[in-house]
């Protein structure tokens, strides 16, 4: 999925001083990044919106989504920037689907905007959070069992 007019196209980027997923990186870093990516696309880069620090509440990704305009959209470096718990991701979905908004996830290659794509990023989230749970569990049967 692609804008059809690229030029007048404005992505406005979310980051994030905190790990996210396997991710941890300088804000700078992601910045470059993601204005790379709206160089490489001819898409006009919007100054980044950045998550406080200490906040689990995504206040500023809620804020930016409230703010967008039509031609807008967001881009962030990973899907592993959103909610963890499936309820607060899928309440930050609707209300992309409800104005129409594209999200580009540069590390997994994605654009979402539809249902069916936000499903798909629910369901990577979801695998990436059971591969993590299975991890410890493996850890904790190595330890009680002298591996």
């Amino acid at each position: 999925m692609s804008f059809k007019n690229n030029k007048s196209k404005i992505l406005r980027g979310y980051v994030q001083n905190n790990r996210f997923g396997p991710y941890c990186l300088p804000v700078v870093f992601q910045n470059r990044l993601l204005k790379q990516y709206c160089d490489e696309k001819k898409m006009i880069f919007a100054l980044p919106q950045g998550e406080i620090v200490f906040s689990k509440n995504y206040i500023q990704l809620r804020s930016l989504i409230k703010k967008l305009k039509p031609n807008e959209g967001i881009i962030m470096i990973s899907i592993f920037m959103l909610p963890d718990q499936s309820l607060d991701r899928n309440k930050i979905f609707i209300n992309l689907m409800k104005k129409n908004i594209e999200c580009h996830f540069l590390f997994e290659n994605l654009i979402a905007k539809s249902q069916k794509e936000y499903e798909k990023i629910n369901d990577l989230i979801k695998l990436n959070l059971y591969h993590e749970d299975s991890n410890q569990i493996f850890e904790q049967l190595k330890k009680k069992w002298n591996y």
